[in-house]
């Protein structure tokens, strides 16, 4: 019997188990009745995107397709409910418990893992942690994973040093519309996650993809921290995903059962409008930008003049900002700094190999200025120390300084 802060939470039921016995269970964990452990959790949220589509949709929750329930593995795995108690997000657990949430419970084995769809839930302001550039407002969709190892060894906890040894880039896909741009890095916000009895969870969050019901919506699953595209095949005429079944790899890949009466092709259009406007404003570079003012002008006059080489003999470096950094198993680095006046970064993660520092090289990560001024400015800089570490920096303008 699993405890949970001292309290039986529920008795072992052998599989299979009836949707009913499954919806008392969860009356058991409401979040009133039950208290939760403060843990760690670590909870990575992804690039926010900018000019995110606002346009109403269907309200309320999404109509998704009931599915039905072959049991927990003799409730091997916490119930999405469950999951969502563990990161402290109680509007989720109680998303789970509704009528119209999806208990799934499907594993796919590979050579290491075990990976299992739990279930899926969508609506509007479900969860305690809503991102302020959710595309359709507030309403989004969430799945819940489970990674296991085949052969019994637990996943490392995430306040162990081993912790991240392993990653796993977890991501919705839609019919019709290619993996390797309509992915998590642009349909989604980000995911929490968290290690329990020796299971790895994911609870992933991303927006409402119920005005794409009448297409086949799809969570894929592989080894790595990027999506790989190599593992799976796309149908260019169907659209369809499959898992390539050349590909030497964990390649997980769920269907979601969504009623297609929620299907808005108007709404979807725009959705993928939007996003395809993103990227190309990403490639067309200072085309698609406003006439800058005389400061910006000569702001970014400035800034194209300054180097890792050069910085430091026009700004000056804020020693409060440096930082030691090592890079985790799977190559990020992380770090936060904040000013006086407020300028900061908190909790930022930057994978390694997509900048490509030399030994000994200075580059500069990105800035901003207060003010739109060179007095302003501050600049992120990030040097390679040739022995594994890297080194953070700050300069700063002169009010930035201060």
């Amino acid at each position: 019997m699993r405890k949970l802060n001292g309290k039986d939470v529920f008795p072992e039921v052998p599989a299979p188990v009836h949707r009913a016995v499954l919806d008392a269970l969860d009356r058991l964990e409401d979040p009133g009745v039950i208290g939760t452990e403060e843990r760690k959790e670590n909870r990575i949220m992804l690039p926010k995107k900018k000019n995110r589509y606002t346009a109403a949709a269907v309200v309320g929750a999404a109509a998704l397709a009931v599915c039905s329930v072959t049991g927990y593995a003799a409730l091997k795995y916490l119930t999405p409910s469950q999951a969502a108690l563990e990161v402290n997000d109680h509007k989720l657990a109680a998303a789970f418990q509704r009528e119209d949430a999806v208990l799934i419970d499907e594993s796919q084995k590979y050579d290491d893992y075990i990976i299992t769809l739990l279930g899926v839930a969508s609506g509007a302001d479900i969860s305690d942690y809503i991102p302020s550039d959710m595309a359709l407002g507030d309403k989004a969709m969430y799945a819940v994973l489970a990674m296991e190892r085949t052969d019994g060894k637990p996943m490392p906890d995430t306040d162990s040093d081993e912790y991240g040894s392993v990653s796993f880039f977890a991501s919705p896909y839609i019919q019709g519309l290619a993996p390797g741009k309509f992915n998590i890095y642009t349909l989604g916000t980000g995911y929490s996650e968290f290690v329990e009895d020796g299971i790895q969870y994911r609870l992933l969050q991303f927006d409402d993809l119920s005005v794409f019901a009448d297409r086949i919506l799809y969570i894929g699953v592989n080894e790595g921290a990027t999506c790989d595209v190599s593992a799976y095949l796309y149908d260019e005429t169907t659209g369809k995903i499959s898992k390539n079944p050349d590909y030497d790899g964990l390649n997980a890949l769920f269907t979601l059962p969504i009623d297609a009466s929620c299907a808005d092709e108007e709404a979807a259009q725009a959705y993928i409008d939007r996003i395809n406007a993103e990227w190309n404003s990403s490639d067309s570079g200072s085309e698609s930008r406003p006439e800058m003012t005389d400061e910006e002008k000569e702001l970014d006059a400035f800034m194209s003049g300054i180097t890792g080489e050069n910085i430091g003999e026009h700004l000056e470096r804020v020693e409060q900002t440096v930082q030691t950094l090592t890079p985790d198993s799977d190559g990020y680095i992380e770090y936060s700094w904040h000013l006086e006046n407020g300028a900061g970064s908190e909790n930022a993660r930057l994978y390694l190999d997509w900048l490509g520092p030399e030994a000994g090289e200075t580059i500069i990560l990105g800035w901003s200025s207060s003010g739109g001024t060179i007095e302003g400015l501050c600049v992120e800089t990030l040097t390679d120390n040739g022995d594994g570490t890297y080194t953070f920096a700050v300069y700063a303008g002169q009010d930035g300084a201060q």
